[in-house]
């Protein structure tokens, strides 16, 4: 089985996204930024929460990006 998409964890107008990730096989979860069908960033954590608190920080990286372009 394959990894299991929990939960969007945020998406900005451009169409990027962030997805919280479970492989049921797995100890870890993994965040995932996407555009489009292109995936930009992956990282697998030990936890959920440190998964999502970096999902926060990514947002901040990619969201000026999207601001600046208005």
């Amino acid at each position: 089985m394959g990894e299991v998409p929990l939960a969007r964890l945020w998406q900005l107008p451009d169409g990027t996204s962030c997805l919280l990730l479970k492989d049921p096989g797995a100890e870890n979860w993994q965040i995932r930024v996407l555009r489009g069908a292109e995936t930009i960033r992956t990282e697998r954590f030990g936890s959920p929460i440190v998964a999502m608190d970096q999902a926060k920080q990514w947002r901040l990286t990619y969201e000026p990006a999207v601001q600046t372009s208005n």
